[in-house]
Order: C-alpha cells, then structure tokens, then sequence
C-alpha cells in the first residue's frame, strides 16, 4: 500500500511540476507585457498586477508542496546532525509529525477563509472569483500535510540503523 501512495504521490508531483512551469511561463510573459506596455505606451492591463499576485501566490505553494516532497522544506538539519544517530529516525518521525499537524490546523484554517471569499462573492478585478484565486492555499496545505504523512510513514519503516560500538 505503501508504494502505492508513493506512486501516487510521483504523479502528483509531475501534475503540480507542469501546472508551476506553466503559470511561472504566464508570470513571465504577463510581467513583461505590463513592463512593456507602460514604458512604451504610458498605459498597462488594470487587471494584472492583481493577476500576477495571486499567480505568485499560486507558484509559492507549488513550490512548497515539491520542496516537502524532495524534503528540501524548512528544516533544523543542525539539530539532526548534532543528535545521536540512534535517535535520527525517532526525530525525523517527530518532526514530520509535528510538521503535519502545523499543516493539517493550517489547512483547516485556510478552508475557512476560503469559503468566507466564497460566501462574500468577491471577484478579483481580472473576473476571477477571488475564492478560485485563493483555493491553492488551503490545497497547498493539505498537500504538504499529505508529503509530510509519507515522509513521517517512511521514517517509522525505516528499519533502525545497526549501531556501532565505541
């Protein structure tokens, strides 16, 4: 089952590397157009910075969920360098639990405020609804709370490592 959810977890991630790689493409060019259209001809899209802020938005959370996936997310590898090696794995699950619970209270928190945009109506100026803008927050955080699990999974797998004498 396990390797199941891994595989799972791989096609997730290619999803969410090719929905990244095409709105960092859209921010590019969108930037450059609205840089270009207001030094040239002194006017602008109204509706883009707005746009471009919650695309940045959107690549921030992305980018997080991959970054939790190849475990290069914030992290004290300080404090796992100087633990003993016996103790690594105990505190590795710890750390991935805690992290998935920070995400977990996050996610809830983020669903909240997205079904209060929901319920306001509200529209971002380009006509997105502002709660479709702002829905990458509460799944941003559901997909980190989900890496997490697995790494936190994998970590109580791991068999521990035989220890040294002396």
């Amino acid at each position: 089952m396990f390797h199941a959810l891994q595989r799972f977890d791989a096609r997730l991630a290619r999803l969410e590397g090719v929905v990244l790689v095409f709105i960092l493409t859209v921010v590019i060019s969108l930037g450059l157009l609205q840089v270009l259209w207001r030094n040239l001809l002194a006017g602008g899209l109204f509706w883009a910075d707005e746009f471009l802020q919650h695309l940045v938005l959107w690549l921030g959370f992305l980018g997080a969920s991959l970054a939790t996936r190849a475990q290069r997310h914030l992290y004290i590898d300080l404090f796992v360098r100087l633990t003993p090696e016996r103790w690594r794995r105990p505190l590795r699950l710890v750390v991935h639990s805690a992290a998935l619970l920070v995400c977990v209270l996050l996610t809830q928190a983020a669903w909240t405020f997205v079904r209060s945009e929901y319920a306001a109506g509200t529209v971002l100026t380009c006509g997105v609804p502002t709660w479709m803008a702002q829905s990458i927050i509460p799944l941003g955080f559901m997909t980190m709370a989900w890496r997490f699990a697995l790494h936190g999974w994998a970590s109580a797998r791991q068999r521990a490592a035989p220890q040294g004498h002396g």
